[in-house]
């Protein structure tokens, strides 16, 4: 869908997609989650429920259907072979397509939907947002540094999830071993409940509220952080 100036209504077209074009039939019914253009290019990829994107670019071939230079799609590409839906899909560093997916990962590819770099097994939940920082992009790794081009780089970047969990992630981390050191850093863990009750201490800095689920968090509102 797209609009011009001066043109009262919105112009779209609506490209094909047959059964035919997935390898498997049963995921031809996917819902469609979120579509980003590549940059630099005519090519857009769409995110599907089944953890699959489309990829669409521009037809210079007339064949029946649609009209010259419409988008078409070109191909589909499994990114999650479990099937966990694609939550997010954005771009970043015009260099990265980035997934954050409904397991919890969030997954690096570049333009040819070839995986770059992961986040796993960091005890996220479904991933709701996902969003980088204007800083310079920082190497995952010190090493190789003269194939710079090869070298994983971004920018530190928050994640959301459906636990109301803020975290903070840093490319290093992708490099990291133990698992007990591939951790972000918290900067809120939300409630996910509705609040039943609040009350503020009369001496200190510490915030308690009370959750319908049955539980107490005490606060520190000028420290902030996590709950005590």
């Amino acid at each position: 869908m797209n609009w011009e100036q001066g043109v009262s209504q919105f112009q779209y077209y609506s490209p094909r997609i047959e059964k035919k074009d997935f390898h498997d039939k049963r995921k031809a019914d996917s819902g469609f989650t979120k579509t980003v253009f590549i940059p630099g290019c005519d090519m857009a990829v769409t995110g599907t429920s089944m953890g699959m994107i489309l990829v669409w670019d521009r037809s210079l071939i007339i064949e029946g259907i649609g009209e010259q230079n419409e988008k078409r799609l070109i191909k589909v590409v499994t990114l999650n072979g479990m099937g966990s839906s694609i939550n997010i899909l954005t771009t970043v560093h015009d260099k990265y397509l980035v997934c954050g997916n409904n397991d919890g990962t969030i997954r690096f590819y570049d333009f040819f939907f070839k995986i770059v770099a992961w986040f796993e097994d960091m005890n996220f939940s479904n991933i709701k947002s996902i969003s980088f920082s204007k800083t310079e992009p920082k190497p995952a790794s010190l090493e190789n540094q003269d194939n710079s081009d090869e070298v994983f780089k971004c920018s530190d970047f928050l994640i959301t999830d459906e636990s109301a969990l803020i975290c903070m992630l840093q490319s290093n981390l992708f490099e990291e071993i133990e698992p007990a050191k591939r951790k972000g850093y918290t900067v809120m863990c939300g409630i996910q409940s509705s609040i039943s009750a609040i009350a503020v201490h009369p001496r200190n800095s510490i915030l308690a509220i009370a959750g319908s689920e049955g539980f107490i968090l005490l606060w520190d509102y000028i420290k902030k952080g996590d709950p005590i």
